[in-house]
């Protein structure tokens, strides 16, 4: 109320004061109950507008509590437009405002949407919303669209916009990030809709696919075609150097993909066996492992020297950097190799820890002095011995590709905090001693036998991981000299091949967003006989192709299972009331027993058809499906309004607004039209008359007032 008597005594009226719900907009124009901005001009203007707005309807209508209501504050120059308002009353409260005899109008976001009645002033009562699933902030678009109907065109030299801070002042980036900020990003909205699809197939020089390139979401796409279409025809061009090979013509493909496959089980096994609490006791100084290098092909054998600790959370270890080049996959096929056929290791093993001896455990010699636990050199410290290098790093558990069974004795102090080179030059010989003769790496503690790897998934991979070598064993490329190069040329080859698949697949039909969703639904209709194998719409694709001001498959379903033909026709509207009715919580409704039995027929043919759906991928949950298609909450108001009860009466069935059950009813007139339509494609004389007389029944009073715009007062 302050608000407003300091815009009358700036003469900054009319003014629009948005709020972002309905029963905001209500209680504030109540809340001026004492408040009366109108002179007796204007009051005389607004009673005789009013006279003959309302006298097209009947004597009960003309008595309704919102049409008195509304009359009561438009008098006092004070209006309300929301969703919530009989359509009548909504227009009379928009002529009104462009006559400028409204001097304070609280409306919902609507109002700034579609009719074109500027004011002097807005007010925005808040800058949060809520938007049908969360309350969020104002987005730019949506406050630049409201605050643009500031400024009357011709009479105002400038438009006003206050924000209320009824809690807190907004931070001044939100006032800059809304006022000028970017734009909402342009999405989409196109989606594939059963009655699409059954229309486009029945029209043969429009494909579905065509559609679906032309829409908004494919036009990216779309436009990179003609680049696509020239680097593919560049890579045809090019050609690939063959392998050559003294070994004859081997499959060099399938032992790379051996090879592949191998690496990819080697790399789940690991994780696994790194991340369970069985590799902790094994992870400790003087513990051997392997490394993965930045190679990738290369891996490095170490010696952990230090666990993670609070202040630095790795391992610290020493790794030989020599100038050896075999790698871990080749190291194990290698010992492979030299064994009997039928003798193939599935794994390395250890001496179980009750039969080692005192020299197996771990010390740290050489030291007379317990150390501090600091690390004195500079990671990575590099250094040589004997001719080959090695590197202290910190690296994390990730990087161990695996635990060796050996260990050696090492001296942290010497080590870490001394920095002593005799230290590393020792611990440096120990190290190379423990790679066996021929080979890289020592044996690698058994998976499931020592690290305790479980699970079916985790076991069976390790199998087929062994599996995998064995056969690359025995494969005649193994024992090529120039394996590398070969199996270097192949991942080239493989590459370029696949490039060549991906942009095809880019390029093809297949590669469109929406095209697994338009599968799963050809497929539906398939199965439920709206299409045949050929894609040819049959009677129930043709009887769908009618439903369009509600759910086609539910209602068409509603049709063929005859699930009308036992209710009367205010019984039979009443039920189709859920198709178009579309707020989701309102009061239960009472029902008779014969229309909660028709209700829980038609719900359970949602659910079976959500159910289906699902099946084939097409991205809908059955319950969900069902609720958000068919909502009840106005089928006893539409049973009594069928039947001749009076609006006032009806109104006071439900806690729905008088002007979403006027939009409801009028919805339903139309689905009554497209069922009796769909009566005449059937042959279905019973179901065309019962669909005339129930329109006819809804079709009466204040629901059907024809428009003041078109009818004029």
């Amino acid at each position: 109320m302050p608000l407003v008597n300091n815009l009358l005594k700036k003469s900054l009226v009319p003014v629009v004061i948005f709020c972002f719900s309905k029963n905001r907009c209500d209680n504030s124009a109540d809340s001026m109950f004492g408040t009366d901005l109108t002179s007796s001009s204007e009051k005389s203007e607004i009673r005789v507008f009013c006279d003959k707005a309302f006298s097209r309807l009947k004597g009960s209508d003309r008595n309704l509590p919102q049409v008195v209501r509304i009359q009561s504050l438009l008098r006092r120059g004070i209006g309300a437009h929301h969703a919530g308002l009989l359509p009548i009353v909504k227009e009379v409260v928009e002529m009104l405002f462009c006559r400028g005899v409204i001097k304070v109008l609280f409306s919902t976001e609507t109002f700034a949407m579609g009719v074109n009645a500027p004011a002097r002033t807005v007010v925005f009562d808040s800058l949060r919303k809520f938007d049908g699933k969360e309350h969020r902030k104002l987005l730019p678009g949506e406050y630049i669209q409201m605050a643009g109907r500031a400024g009357r065109r011709g009479l105002d030299n400038i438009g006003t916009v206050i924000i209320m801070c009824r809690d807190e002042i907004p931070e001044e980036s939100d006032l800059k990030n809304l006022i000028v900020g970017k734009p909402t990003r342009l999405e989409s909205q196109f989606r594939l809709t059963y009655t699409m699809i059954l229309h486009l197939l029945r029209v043969e020089e429009l494909k579905v696919e065509d559609m679906l390139k032309r829409s908004f979401a494919e036009f990216r796409a779309q436009k990179n075609l003609p680049e696509k279409e020239k680097l593919l025809l560049q890579m045809l061009s090019q050609t690939t150097k063959p392998i050559e090979c003294i070994k004859g013509e081997p499959s060099i493909e399938e032992y790379f993909e051996m090879s592949l496959q191998a690496e990819e089980h080697r790399e789940y096994i690991t994780e696994a066996i790194m991340q369970s609490p069985s590799s902790q006791q094994f992870l400790i100084p003087g513990r051997l492992v392997v490394i993965k290098s930045e190679s990738d092909d290369d891996h490095l054998l170490g010696v952990i020297l230090k666990g993670p600790s609070q202040k630095l959370n790795k391992y610290i270890v020493l790794v030989l950097t020599g100038d050896c080049t075999s790698s871990a996959l080749s190291l194990e096929l290698s010992n492979k190799t030299e064994k009997e056929p039928g003798d193939f290791q599935q794994g390395h093993f250890i001496t179980p820890k009750g039969k080692r001896g005192i020299d197996d455990e771990y010390y740290s010699s050489g030291s007379s002095r317990k150390g501090s636990g600091a690390i004195n050199i500079s990671l990575p410290y590099k250094g040589d011995a004997s001719g080959m290098g090695f590197e202290v790093r910190a690296i994390e558990k990730k990087e161990i590709m695996s635990i060796c069974t050996s260990k050696i004795k090492i001296d942290q102090v010497k080590l870490l905090e001394d920095g002593s080179k005799a230290a590393y030059s020792k611990t440096f010989q120990m190290l190379i001693k423990e790679q066996p003769e021929g080979t890289k790496y020592p044996p690698a503690l058994n998976a499931i036998k020592d690290l305790n790897l479980k699970g079916m998934d985790l076991v069976e991979s390790y199998h087929a991981y062994h599996r995998l070598l064995q056969k690359m064993s025995e494969n005649k490329w193994h024992g090529c000299i120039k394996l590398k190069e070969h199996i270097s040329l192949t991942r080239e080859q493989k590459q370029h091949k696949n490039k060549l698949n991906e942009l095809r697949f880019e390029m093809s039909d297949e590669a469109l967003q929406q095209m697994p969703e338009f599968q799963g639904r050809i497929d539906v209709l398939k199965v439920i006989n709206y299409i045949d194998s050929d894609l040819v719409v049959q009677l129930k694709g043709r009887v769908a192709c009618e439903m369009n001001s509600c759910e086609e498959l539910i209602s068409t379903e509603c049709l063929f299972e005859n699930q009308l033909d036992d209710l009367e026709p205010e019984e039979a509207v009443a039920i189709m009331s859920a198709f178009v009715f579309q707020q989701r919580n309102t009061s239960e409704p009472s029902l008779t027993p014969k229309l909660a039995e028709a209700k829980k027929r038609l719900y359970d043919t949602a659910i079976k058809l959500g159910t289906l759906q699902a099946q084939f991928k097409v991205p809908v949950d059955p319950e969900e499906y069902a609720r958000d298609n068919l909502k009840f909450g106005l089928v006893e108001v539409v049973y009594e309004w069928a039947k001749g009860t009076p609006f006032a009466d009806i109104c006071e069935l439900t806690d729905v607004s008088e002007g979403l059950i006027v939009r409801t009813i009028v919805r339903l007139d139309e689905t009554c039209r497209e069922f009796r339509n769909a009566a005449s494609i059937m042959g279905n004389s019973a179901l065309y008359k019962k669909m005339e007389v129930a329109s006819n029944a809804i079709k009466r009073d204040i629901v059907f007032a024809a428009s003041l715009y078109v009818t004029g007062i």
